[in-house]
């Protein structure tokens, strides 16, 4: 009888999938739904989707129980009597001290039951906190997804679906910025190229904790989106943690300006200064179009200025960069935890390539895909750049649409330059250091740094050592980097001689 019992379970198991799949739901699941107004089976789709996505792509490999407990810890950013512990096996819930509930830790790569445990633990947890029976589900999705992305780096993060209701705004402008929400913070994450935000100090992870004098905490993600936008030409008052310390920025809402590349001909010199303040989706167009005037106006050397420009599409700036560099040549690879991350690419064939000596201006706030186009220019020895070093920026994201029609911006790949080396951490070495110098101080500008291999293959020590000689600045509109950028494409010689030695191109040789 037992044997015919156990045959029949097996049997059924094996015919209806989901009576197994629902065997493996934890005991405490269905006593902690009860009655409540979220929609959590909703919510359950989302978040366990995101997990999933997270571990499986993220180029820093992190399991479902690492995720799932740092969400269920910002439970506290609601209402700080709210605490989520260990101990041991079991996670604990728990209000004012005492505990609310325990629960039994599943297996580390779980997904599917540690999107229930965080479910279960705002569940338990609204009853004794009217802060956090307010919160909807977009304010626990904005929570928990962007502690759990907060402990991979500084560019993941989750943005929710556009509001219904924004403001209604006749010339709609903001200052420019991607955030993610931190407990009391928003967390900056990326800095939108020629917006305001990018013309100020304001960098990736500095922390918002007001605006205009509401604190971030109290506001809700739809507040927090009409104070940041407004009329173009109006102003946002902002209270952040910088470098460790409480500061205040005001900036102008603005729009962001039609193309990317603008151009300046000095007609006695010959010298055109293209300056790009982001790769977008019409930054290669206007760079074609401007080098098109340069051949016209005869111009007999192109200074490139990529200072605080903070990125943008790593595919613009690969195309960009190609329509300097003779054929077949390898430009970048890149490189994650799945295949589909493996992808290089190599310049292509081109009939009318334009041939100048070319000085790139960079600077501390110059990132990302800013840093791959002065990096793959400088190893082939097609620039020379003149500057500090760049942020330091190597990592790439995926965009990914989860089931509440949110987006998931995860970092997923690393790109390397020709070379082998990426720009993450330590990024762009100049050839010329201006750290320090101004139009007064240009007879101290010093020799020109043409052996970049130690920079690019040396220990962490040496980057260090030789980021303490040559510090990362701002130096945006910096008139003296301009005159030493003037000055070398004037001297044939003195350029030649600042070229990289260390390049693809000599190691053929």
């Amino acid at each position: 009888m037992r044997r015919y019992l156990l045959g029949s379970l097996l049997y059924a198991l094996s015919v209806f999938p989901a009576l197994a799949e629902e065997a493996s739901v934890p005991v405490w699941w269905e006593s902690v739904l009860g009655y409540t107004q979220l929609p959590v089976g909703r919510m359950q789709e989302t978040l366990q989707k995101a997990c999933e996505l997270i571990t499986t792509k993220s180029l820093k490999p992190v399991m479902a129980s690492e995720l799932a407990f740092e969400s269920v810890k910002s439970l506290s950013t609601i209402d700080q009597k709210i605490n989520v512990m260990k101990d041991g096996k079991r996670v604990l819930i728990l209000a004012d001290g005492k505990i609310l509930k325990s629960f039994r830790s599943p297996e580390d790569t779980d997904c599917a039951n540690w999107t229930r445990l965080m479910l279960a633990a705002a569940i338990e947890a609204r009853p004794f906190s009217p802060k956090a029976q307010q919160a909807d589900a977009e304010e626990f999705f904005n929570i928990f997804l962007n502690a759990s992305l907060g402990i991979i780096d500084s560019y993941s993060h989750y943005i929710g679906p556009d509001p219904a209701e924004p403001i209604s705004l006749k010339n709609p402008a903001s200052i420019g910025i991607s955030y993610r929400r931190i407990g009391k913070y928003l967390e900056i994450t990326e800095i939108i190229p020629d917006g305001s935000a990018s013309h100020s100090d304001l960098a990736v992870a500095d922390r918002i904790s007001a605006i205009n004098g509401k604190a971030v905490k109290d506001l809700s993600r739809i507040e927090v989106l009409n104070l940041l936008r407004g009329e173009e030409g109006s102003e946002v008052f902002l209270t952040l943690r910088k470098d460790g310390k409480t500061q205040q920025r005001t900036l102008k809402r603005t729009k962001v300006s039609a193309s990317p590349v603008t151009y300046y001909f000095d007609e006695k010199n010959k010298i055109m200064t293209i300056k790009i303040t982001g790769f977008t989706p019409k930054t290669v167009t206007g760079l074609k179009a401007t080098l098109h005037k340069a051949k016209n106006l005869k111009a007999a050397g192109l200074i490139i200025d990529l200072r605080s420009n903070t990125g943008g599409l790593l595919k613009e700036a690969v195309l960009a960069a190609d329509l300097f560099l003779p054929e077949d040549l390898l430009m970048i690879k890149t490189k994650g935890r799945i295949t589909e991350t493996e992808q290089q690419y190599t310049s292509t064939p081109k009939e009318d390539r334009p041939v100048y000596p070319i000085v790139i201006l960079t600077d501390s706030k110059t990132a990302s895909s800013a840093e791959f186009f002065a990096g793959v220019l400088q190893e082939y020895r097609h620039a020379v750049i003149v500057g500090t070093p760049t942020y330091g920026k190597g990592v790439i994201q995926a965009n990914d649409s989860l089931p509440d029609g949110g987006q998931l911006y995860l970092t997923w790949a690393q790109f390397y330059l020709p070379s082998g080396y990426s720009p993450q951490t330590y990024g762009i070495y100049p050839n010329i250091c201006s750290a320090g110098i101004t139009l007064l101080t240009l007879d101290n500008v010093p020799a020109a740094q043409t052996q970049l291999k130690p920079w690019r293959t040396g220990t962490k020590a040496f980057k260090q050592k030789a980021l303490k000689f040559c510090p990362p600045e701002v130096r945006k509109d910096n008139p003296a980097d301009d005159e030493i950028a003037r000055q070398l494409l004037l001297d044939p010689d003195r350029y030649v001689r600042s070229l990289s030695y260390f390049s693809l191109d000599s190691e053929r040789k």
